[in-house]
C-alpha cells in the first residue's frame, strides 16, 4: 500500500483531469465497446479518488457541524 499527500487544489486537478477523460471514454465507448476493457484501470483510480472525496467532505460537514454558532 502506498500513501501520496496532496494539496486540495492537486487533488482536484488529479480528479478533475480523469473524470474528463472517463466522460470521452464513456462518449467513445457507445461506438466501441470494447473500450472500457482498456481503461478498467482508470475506472479504478477514479473510483478510489471519488470515495477518498466523498470521505473527506462527510468528515468536513461532521467537522462543521459540530463547530458552535457565533453570535455577534
Amino acid at each position: 500500500m502506498k500513501t501520496i499527500t496532496l494539496t486540495d487544489k492537486q487533488f482536484d486537478s488529479i480528479f478533475d483531469f480523469i473524470d474528463s477523460k472517463l466522460e470521452f471514454v464513456l462518449e467513445y465507448e457507445i461506438d466501441n465497446p470494447d473500450i472500457l476493457e482498456e481503461w478498467a484501470d482508470l475506472f479504478d483510480a477514479h473510483e478510489v479518488l471519488h470515495n477518498t472525496k466523498k470521505e473527506y467532505e462527510d468528515k468536513l460537514a461532521k467537522a462543521k457541524a459540530k463547530q458552535p454558532d457565533m453570535e455577534w
